[in-house]
């Protein structure tokens, strides 16, 4: 099956709804008969400028009309899309892309830095930016679109199985693992989403999370335009901003996430922002109590709990409307086309209410990591995805989520492996032995909190080793929290009981809080 491109979409609503909207940024506008233009003179300049089909080219960029048009148009070109995470430290960033093999560069003018240093990586070709102008040896990508004739660039032929893009995420090991989606990923995700939240040509979807992570791009992202409906796009995460944002554009669905929930419910006008036409929201992580109060400040409002991963192009389990308030606290139920199961340690299914681990089989499931056998034989087993979370299922079929398998912490939205902070502070010669757990934050969720044992006879301060991190890794994996320690607890075979600090760490902030209510 070659008709499988991401691309055809574009040409397919261009002919039933060519001047509807379909992209907002700002000010700028697009209809799909200018979007699919667009794409066609993008896809044209990168194919004569150097992009060859199956050739990998990485965006580092902020949400714009942009990166999505460039994602259209590598599609389109038979290229490779692979977003970059710009709040990664340059080494990580130099990581990702010597591990996946970049050819080519697109990146906004905040990050010519940063790109001039991926640019020294071995498979690095070609470099493109946003800005008016480029540097030496650099294409101006929109002064060349710009100039471009507008002529028709045929889709790459691709089928289901054929990869269209690489999202490098956080893992439970000290390198980002690179998630690889098919094209057949992607359609089946956005035909569950057209189900899921009963997606029309009316909607307006506003994208909030950032084009580099699965929640921007998939949830439900490209299902909107598959619908006929139309994009806005936002750069801030700001609660303020986004309600501003989604009643003046007359947005109908939304995805927040926890920290921007919290956000939305700190406003004291919240009542004077006309949000009558917003009709879902899906979100994840949100405490039961929170969910009530958003649905109480939004009666109106469908609120769509989920569970999902990137290996699983976006959810595994969908919250339906009819049992919102019945099943409040769980996540759903599975994706359509999706099979989910709760098993034990030896991969056998667990009866209703026991918990064990989340794994999932179906389309939508990636086919593995880029260039790691060995992390996509230990997690895509018997024709199963292991998801590596803990949860149960009811009698119904609904999902309860109940802890990381592994020592995950999630921060903001993003992934952040406890192994990674260790192995930093680790490295510091002051440092004799560390553990990272995940502390409850108001606004993040988790925040990385580090206990650390130093070396006999080093004076180094916590500060000092929170700078240490800082030259290392992005800012959201630096921990919020150091506590110097004598000792840490460990179990009879030397083992460091992270559950104990976990709980310690919980127990103190708990206490913080309510010391401040106070």
């Amino acid at each position: 099956m070659a008709t499988a491109n991401l691309s055809r979409l574009l040409r397919f609503q261009v002919v039933r709804r060519g001047a509807k909207e379909a992209l907002v940024d700002g000010e700028r506008r697009w209809s799909y008969r200018e979007l699919d233009a667009l794409v066609d003179r993008t896809a044209g300049v990168l194919l004569e400028t150097g992009v060859k089909p199956g050739e990998l080219v990485a965006v580092l960029a902020r949400n714009s009309a942009e990166v999505i048009v460039e994602m259209f148009a590598l599609a389109r070109a038979g290229a490779v899309f692979l977003p970059l995470n710009w709040r990664l430290h340059e080494r990580e960033l130099g990581y990702v892309v010597g591990h996946a093999g970049v050819s080519a560069l697109i990146v906004d003018e905040e990050f010519h830095a940063q790109a001039a240093a991926l640019a020294a990586e071995g498979s690095v070709r070609t470099v493109y930016t946003h800005a008016p102008s480029a540097p030496p040896g650099w294409h101006a990508l929109g002064a060349l679109v710009a100039a471009a004739p507008a002529t028709r660039v045929p889709d790459a032929e691709v089928g289901l199985d054929d990869l269209h893009r690489i999202l490098y995420t956080s893992g439970t090991t000290s390198h980002p693992k690179g998630v690889v989606h098919t094209f057949g990923n992607l359609i089946w995700n956005q035909l569950g989403q057209l189900l899921e939240l009963e997606l029309t040509a009316a909607d307006r979807t506003m994208v909030s999370a950032p084009l580099f992570h699965v929640s921007g791009l998939e949830v439900p992202g490209h299902a909107t335009l598959y619908a006929g409906g139309t994009l806005v796009l936002t750069g801030s995460y700001a609660g303020r901003d986004v309600v501003s944002l989604t009643a003046c554009e007359r947005v109908t669905g939304l995805v927040l996430a926890a920290q921007i929930v919290y956000d939305i419910l700190a406003l004291p006008d919240l009542d004077q922002f006309d949000l009558s036409p917003l009709r879902f929201v899906v979100f994840g992580g949100v405490p039961p109590s929170e969910r009530r109060r958003f649905q109480d400040a939004l009666p109106h409002v469908r609120l769509v709990d989920t569970f999902g991963m990137t290996e699983i192009t976006n959810g595994a389990c969908y919250m339906d409307a009819a049992h919102a308030r019945a099943k409040l606290g769980a996540q759903g139920t599975p994706f359509p086309h999706l099979d989910v199961r709760v098993v034990d340690a030896e991969g056998r299914e667990l009866p209703p209410g026991e918990v064990g681990e989340i794994v999932v089989r179906g389309p939508k499931v990636s086919p593995g990591y880029w260039r790691d056998p060995e992390a996509t034989a230990a997690a895509w087993r018997d024709g199963w995805f292991h998801t590596g979370d803990m949860a149960s299922l009811d009698e119904d079929g609904y999902l309860w989520f109940a802890d990381r398998k592994k020592d995950m912490i999630r921060s903001g939205g993003e992934n952040v492996a406890s192994a990674e902070i260790e192995r930093v502070l680790a490295a510091h010669p002051g440092v004799a032995e560390v553990a990272v757990v995940g502390v409850p934050d108001p606004k993040w969720d988790e925040v990385p909190k580090a206990f650390v044992i130093l070396r006999p006879g080093v004076a180094v301060t916590a500060e000092e080793l929170v700078e240490h991190c800082r030259g290392h890794l992005a800012r959201f994996k630096v921990p919020k929290q150091l506590e110097l320690v004598d000792h840490l607890p460990r179990n009879d075979s030397g083992k460091v009981l992270k559950r104990l600090l976990r709980d310690e760490a919980q127990e103190a902030a708990a206490a913080a809080l309510d010391a401040r209510r106070g």
